[in-house]
């Protein structure tokens, strides 16, 4: 398989024969934008009043322990860091900041992926449409109210993507850094970037490893400071643990207590493989109960906490995603710049799959499903378009 840089799809005279100018386009997006960001206050300060879950209050007290000149190696402390500066800044006000914070992050990303498609499809239509999916999808929606790493994460790396198609690849590189000290898992996208870039096109973005650098080395720096040990995070060992006998919405979150044996992520990593070996069908249906949380089309009731409109509408949003974003993709998988927007979902799907897997998990995900759902969508309709005029 050859790919082109060349970032063209459609001839947009011949399919659909539309006509819409820059200055309309405009007016559009500016709609959208507007939309999406009133649609976004509402649900935070006017639908809902919960916005703290279990993993919020881990990211208060890593904050605080900032706060105090300390340093807790748990969770990646990207994300404490930014409750910290809001802390700071605004006291006890702090949590309606974070909300203020996601609201503007969220809706930024959708500008940025309405411009990704736009430079990948060369069509306004599609950057429309991606862009409108994007402002009102229900999951994009649902995690700007929580106090969680979840909107960050997206926002910093589709800001990667973003930068990188503009070649701005310094900014692109502190974004996927950023991205990384905030959800350590994306860091594993750039590796598939660069070698995707470096088979066909012979070269290797410097600047982009420059810029992940400064955020990773600094967070890194930190920590070694602080306890003697360079990491970026340190909850590894008890996320490996419950992935042992993680099946879907079953997660014993005791697991770690009820084994004081596992005193490392060696020693976690050890039972892991013991408990694939000893016994492969029960490891592989865990592994498929754990897809099936992440992707399925009708997920599971988590121990009755979701409704079944809930159930209902997580699969249906989870079929739209898999069914057109696999058209958009293998329609352009020639095209370099669509091509490399399916590493997000695999890297998320390949990690979750075998470690532990909750539906939020996939929110990093979905804007470039999104992108590539829109390219479907689009293709799918122009061909029917065209059928129903002959």
């Amino acid at each position: 398989m050859s790919l082109t840089q060349k970032p063209f799809l459609f001839n947009k005279t011949v399919l659909f024969n539309q006509k819409s100018t820059n200055q309309n386009s405009r007016i559009f997006m500016l709609a959208i934008l507007f939309a999406g960001f009133l649609v976004r206050v509402i649900v935070c300060f006017f639908v809902s009043k919960f916005h703290i879950q279990r993993d919020t209050l881990d990211y208060f007290e890593q904050a605080d322990i900032l706060l105090a000149g300390g340093y807790k190696n748990y969770f990646p402390n990207g994300y404490p860091f930014i409750i910290a500066l809001s802390k700071n800044l605004s006291g006890n006000y702090f949590i309606t900041v974070l909300l203020w914070l996601n609201i503007f992050l969220s809706t930024a990303v959708i500008f940025f992926i309405y411009d990704i498609t736009k430079k990948i499809s060369n069509n306004n239509n599609i950057a429309l449409i991606a862009a409108c999916l994007i402002a009102f999808f229900p999951t994009q929606i649902n995690y700007v109210r929580w106090i969680l790493s979840e909107v960050p994460s997206v926002f910093f790396i589709t800001g990667f993507f973003f930068f990188y198609f503009r070649k701005q690849n310094l900014l692109a590189g502190i974004f996927i850094g950023l991205a990384t000290i905030v959800r350590t898992e994306l860091l594993l996208i750039l590796p598939l970037v660069a070698l995707t870039e470096l088979i066909p096109f012979r070269k290797v973005s410097w600047s982009i490893i420059a810029g992940l650098l400064i955020p990773v080395l600094i967070t890194g720096f930190y920590c070694r400071q602080k306890t003697g040990v360079f990491s970026l995070s340190g909850h590894g060992k008890v996320n490996i643990a419950y992935s042992i006998t993680a099946s879907g919405s079953y997660i014993d979150w005791m697991y770690n207590d009820k084994h004081p044996e596992i005193k490392t992520s060696g020693d976690a990593m050890r039972m892991y493989f013991d408990e694939m070996k000893n016994n492969p069908g029960k490891f592989i249906k865990n592994r498929c109960a754990n897809l099936w949380e992440l992707w399925g089309f009708f997920p599971s009731s988590s121990d009755g906490n979701r409704k079944l409109a809930a159930r209902l509408l997580i699969g249906s949003v989870n079929l739209f995603l898999i069914v057109f974003g696999f058209i958009g993709w293998w329609t352009q998988k020639r095209n370099y710049y669509a091509f490399i927007l399916i590493f997000p979902f695999v890297v998320v799907t390949i990690v979750h799959t075998f470690l532990v897997a909750l539906p939020r998990y996939t929110y990093t995900a979905e804007p470039f499903l999104i992108i590539l759902s829109s390219i479907g969508l689009y293709t799918v309709l122009s061909k029917f378009k065209l059928k129903k005029n002959f």
